[in-house]
């Protein structure tokens, strides 16, 4: 979960791409290892306040070049303790699969009424054994991972998931289909392990709970 290790860079494109549109004040980057996603988004929204979850001290000098203006020195658990913390963006690239499911998943829902967008990208099922535990990989994170939550966007390519969740946090900014729509419609691609080029494509996920107020309009109780 902390280590400095390799990131796939199959959304890369995709991930500039939906925090472009999000225009996030605060990120938090969760296993930031040697920042990689710091790196890759400072200049896609550079008045962006960067914050790196890392508890791997020798990665902060390279997080501090990359750019990050904070560092918080603790694993993923230790969010718990700061619950008045809130994000834009949260990401876990190439981290989630190094928890364990149960782990993983109840940092999800904590971090869903913390921020306005999770994104996730995640292998599918890339065996990974190591002495240290959250250096191995420990859970598999397909679609079905996700059905306790009602809003959300979802693509795989090659042995890569990518996955963006609509949270809790607030209504403010573009909602999740004028995201996904602008990431559609961008004109990028994602890039396959076997080098190809493939077209974004993210499908959303809707089962948010509407209730009916006549029989044209609904109440949501959730942000868009």
């Amino acid at each position: 979960m902390a280590h400095i290790g390799y990131s796939w860079s199959t959304f890369d494109a995709l991930t500039q791409q939906v925090v472009k549109t999000i225009n996030p004040k605060r990120i938090l980057d969760i296993g930031a290892g040697g920042g990689k996603y710091g790196a890759l988004l400072k200049d896609v929204v550079p008045e962006c306040e960067l914050t790196a979850l890392e508890c791997d001290d020798a990665a902060f000098p390279q997080l501090r070049e990359v750019g990050y203006h904070h560092i918080l020195p603790v694993t993923a658990d230790k969010l718990y303790e700061r619950g008045n913390d809130l994000y834009d963006v949260v990401i876990l690239g190439d981290v989630i699969e190094h928890m364990l499911h149960s782990q993983g998943r109840d940092l999800l829902e904590f971090l869903n009424y913390r921020s306005r967008y999770l994104i996730i990208s995640t292998p599918e099922c890339m065996p990974m054994s190591r002495a240290v535990f959250f250096e191995g990989h420990n859970s598999l994170w397909r679609p079905d991972s996700f059905g306790w939550h009602d809003y959300w966007a979802h693509q795989q390519c090659g042995l890569m998931h990518f996955y963006l969740l609509r949270g809790h946090d607030n209504w403010a900014g573009p909602g999740l289909a004028e995201v996904v729509h602008a990431a559609n419609t961008a004109g990028i691609f994602n890039t396959h392990s076997n080098g190809a080029q493939l077209p974004v494509n993210l499908s959303i996920h809707d089962t948010r709970y509407k209730e009916p107020i006549d029989e044209h309009n609904v109440t949501l109780f959730r942000p868009l």
